[in-house]
């Protein structure tokens, strides 16, 4: 028999699912984008209010996102030349590849 004080006490881990790829993972390793009155916006906290979507920190998931409109249908919303430049500027600094 033990006792309640000896249970550990295991955290819950927020999991979302990477919007291309549909892989579910912790909240933190995936990147936020939202969607705001001033458009598309990165949401490295997580807090930033508005309709939120995630990607994996990989340009294929990232390419797949952008080609299949994916990002659009997930932010209920029609993403401007403006946002999709954004995007593709917000791309460069990420990996080929997912890890």
């Amino acid at each position: 028999m033990s006792n309640k004080s000896e249970k550990k006490h295991v955290r819950h881990v927020p999991q979302r699912t990477c919007i291309a790829c549909r892989q579910t993972l912790p909240k933190r390793s995936l990147i936020r984008l939202v969607r705001t009155d001033e458009g598309l916006q990165l949401d490295p906290t997580g807090k930033v209010s508005g309709r939120g979507a995630y990607l994996h920190d990989s340009k294929a998931c990232w390419n797949i996102a952008i080609q299949h409109r994916l990002l659009e249908k997930s932010l209920k919303t029609e993403l401007s030349d403006k946002d999709l430049e954004k995007m593709r500027l917000w791309m460069e600094d990420l990996p080929d590849n997912a890890e």
